[in-house]
């Protein structure tokens, strides 16, 4: 407890659990955690390490109290060399110990380590503990003291591991958050780069999240597509027909029909293509009160759409030349031979030229095959989002 504090144990243990849930969502991670824990353990720094550093990765080390040409540099000198001189490593696992319990005194004051990192910024106790996280994850938690302050008690080591469990669960659940944030992200922006606009509506059709393609459609076809609060269809007959589909999709996702499948086309002008709406519902969660789920998914496509696979991409994936990269991703876009080739300035001849070597390295013999294959290929996932 803090000196002068007059707080009960159980409110600074409530206190402090609070801090290691709500550190999840700080920046920088688990600050409040780190003050509270100088603070109540009254260590003149604290660190947690959740990435250890290797050559080349300075890893990631939160702190407080640490000074600043440390904590703020990207090349801080612990990161940099000490950390491989350390010697309190490798802990038995979820055990609270003391440097001194490791290395007897004599010994570590001669180190490289003491001299090096400990002894110029007046460090001579520290106290932390290791832990060991399934998938391979791994954290270390550490507090440092000065001579003068002495070795820290056994009831604020007792405190410390206390609060251990709830550091073990706290980042195990920052790290699934960041595994599926990660794997979200990279599925959304794959999704834009086919250009399929995909918008989720809760029962209530509000949208709840909308991807970039998404949002490209409807500002493209402000006439046909409105994509706000709500999503919704301006012309009017074709308004009424994807209200009825909704209103099926959202009682199936009630019952939990998760097959039932819906289709709209949307008509545009002589020359464009029509818009393609295709509605599925969504299986039903468990929500807190008052909490907004996703009820139905709404795929948006533009036939008209240009999305082409990168030149280089290409000459990877089937060994072409970036003349016959350049011709293929013209044909995928949709143009016949003539228009490709006066589009890159060559000549027919050339042209075929390039589309025989195209066939032949593809594996392919019609030009229908080939803008086929672009279209189905990897690497229409790795197109430039406009």
């Amino acid at each position: 407890m803090t000196p002068g504090s007059h707080q009960s144990d159980s409110d600074i243990l409530d206190a402090m659990v609070d801090s290691i849930y709500a550190g999840i969502d700080q920046q920088p991670l688990w600050q409040t955690l780190l003050n509270q824990l100088c603070q109540t353990l009254t260590a003149d720094i604290s660190f947690l390490i959740l990435r250890k550093p290797v050559p080349g990765d300075t890893g990631l080390l939160l702190s407080h109290g640490l000074p600043p040409h440390i904590s703020q540099s990207p090349a801080n000198i612990y990161s940099e060399g000490l950390y491989a001189l350390d010697p309190f490593v490798n802990l038995p696992e979820g055990q609270v110990m003391s440097l001194d319990e490791l290395i007897a005194g004599d010994s570590l004051q001669r180190s490289e380590f003491y001299q090096s990192c400990m002894k110029p910024y007046g460090i001579e106790h520290i106290l932390g503990a290791d832990l060991r996280l399934p998938e391979g994850l791994n954290a270390s938690l550490r507090l440092t003291r000065s001579d003068e302050q002495g070795s820290f008690e056994p009831a604020q080591r007792a405190l410390l591991q206390r609060l251990l469990p709830h550091l073990r669960r706290a980042i195990g659940l920052f790290a699934r958050l960041q595994r599926i944030e990660s794997e979200r992200s990279l599925m959304e922006q794959t999704v834009s780069q086919l250009s399929l606009g995909s918008v989720l509506l809760d029962e209530q059709r509000n949208v709840l999240h909308s991807n970039r393609a998404a949002q490209n459609i409807a500002l493209e076809n402000p006439d046909i597509l409105h994509l706000g609060e709500q999503l919704s269809i301006k012309v009017d007959h074709l308004a009424a027909r994807f209200r009825q589909l909704l209103e099926r999709a959202i009682a199936a996702h009630h019952s939990a029909e998760t097959d039932v499948v819906q289709a709209l086309s949307l008509g545009r002008s002589e020359q464009q293509l029509p818009l393609n709406l295709v509605l599925r519902p969504l299986p039903p969660g468990s929500s807190i009160d008052g909490q907004a789920l996703p009820a139905v998914a709404v795929f948006i496509s533009d036939p008209e759409y240009k999305s082409p696979a990168p030149v280089d991409v290409l000459q990877q994936l089937y060994g072409l030349t970036p003349a016959e990269s350049r011709l293929a991703t013209a044909l995928a876009d949709g143009l016949s031979l003539d228009a490709a080739s006066e589009m890159l300035h060559i000549t027919r001849n050339t042209a075929r030229a390039h589309l025989r070597a195209i066939f032949a390295k593809t594996g392919v013999t019609q030009q229908t095959m080939l803008v086929s294959l672009l279209l189905k290929s990897v690497a229409a996932a790795t197109a430039k989002l406009p």
